[in-house]
């Protein structure tokens, strides 16, 4: 008779697979009793949420004081404001962090395109009424390139104390764009 068919070879398999289970358990109880009686470093936790612009739901996630700098995190495409995560570990402390999922992306309404304009310029307005809704009235944004075209086609004046970008691209879709070429002089060269 093979041993892999014998009752010894089933009887080992049983005393294994006990053997597993005690260690994951023991393991896990060694884990709780050292985390018990901790506090969790975090201070400020990130907090989920949604709020209603122009009848849509727009998820946002937000930590850090209120009454810190607020910094507005655009996300680049094709994410959502989960890219900002680390961020949110690193800098609750010293900034109030906000950092919304467009329409279309994460956990915002995801609207039928026949019915909603997916233009740069309708992002500005409903990013714009969200602040408003917020209560932003001062922020640094920081925008990944997605954020970037869109944030100029924002109505002016923007209420920031500054713009950062990573990697922003201007692309022609915006109503702006001839008054940004004009104005930074790039009419009849060349666009890097």
């Amino acid at each position: 008779m093979p041993f892999f068919r014998s009752s010894r070879w089933t009887r080992w398999l049983q005393v294994s697979r006990m053997a597993l289970v005690l260690s994951a358990m023991l393991a896990s109880f060694q884990l709780l009793a050292q985390t018990q009686g901790k506090k969790l470093p975090m201070e400020h936790p990130t907090f989920y949420r949604t709020t209603q612009i122009d009848g849509l739901s727009i998820f946002y996630r937000e930590a850090g004081p209120k009454d810190a700098p607020t910094l507005l995190l655009l996300h680049g495409l094709p994410s959502s404001s989960r890219m900002f995560e680390p961020l949110f570990a690193r800098l609750s402390d010293q900034y109030h962090l906000v950092a919304p999922d467009y329409p279309g992306f994460g956990h915002s309404d995801w609207p039928d395109p026949k019915i909603f304009a997916y233009t740069f310029d309708h992002y500005a307005e409903i990013m714009n009424h969200f602040t408003e809704a917020l209560g932003l009235s001062r922020y640094t944004l920081y925008m990944q390139d997605y954020g970037g075209p869109w944030v100029f086609a924002w109505p002016w004046p923007i209420r920031t104390g500054s713009r950062l970008s990573s990697s922003r691209t201007l692309w022609r879709t915006t109503k702006v764009w001839g008054e940004l070429e004009n104005a930074a002089g790039l009419l009849g060269r060349s666009r890097c």
